[in-house]
């Protein structure tokens, strides 16, 4: 088991670089493991790949029943803040998605994704960052807009979704 305090301890996740969860608690349940991803085939991983701390899974108290909903991977680490590879992937994704449209400058592209990035975070710059994301989604059109978003809805900050889609 990873770190926790005397109230209870956070399991130990398994991703795959994509994002996709094998478990939320590889270490009390080594059987669930998955060497490679049965949804994409990636290699999974426990650990950070910059720091080697584990992955965040299921929060575990002692003889209580959770009741917290379907796990979501950390956009980052906890332990030296980088980015994880789902995250970074998810926003190289949505900046190609955008890229593609052909109706964004390179210095607007640029800006897209530097905006897509501090949205996945809980930062002051959230607003200005999500404000020029609606922009940008008005400029490239419904159909990459929703695209965008089916891409990216899993590592934005519960922050940005608010200020982005109420």
């Amino acid at each position: 088991m990873t770190q926790g305090s005397s109230m209870g301890v956070y399991r130990t996740a398994e991703v795959c670089p994509n994002g996709h969860v094998t478990t939320d608690s590889a270490d009390a349940y080594p059987e669930h493991r998955e060497k490679f991803c049965s949804k994409c085939g990636e290699a999974t991983m426990t650990q950070c790949q910059n720091c080697a701390t584990s992955i965040r899974g299921d929060y575990h108290v002692d003889g209580v029943f959770g009741f917290g909903g379907e796990y979501a991977p950390p956009a980052y680490c906890h332990n030296c803040g980088r980015a994880f590879p789902w995250t970074e992937r998810k926003v190289d994704a949505a900046t190609d998605l955008v890229e593609i449209s052909g109706k964004l400058s390179s210095e607007e592209l640029a800006q897209f994704r530097a905006d897509l990035s501090e949205m996945t975070k809980e930062s002051p710059r959230l607003l200005v960052a999500s404000t020029r994301f609606k922009q940008t989604m008005a400029k490239v059109g419904s159909a990459v807009a929703g695209g965008v978003r089916d891409i990216v809805v899993d590592v934005l900050s519960e922050a940005a979704k608010k200020a982005i889609w109420g």
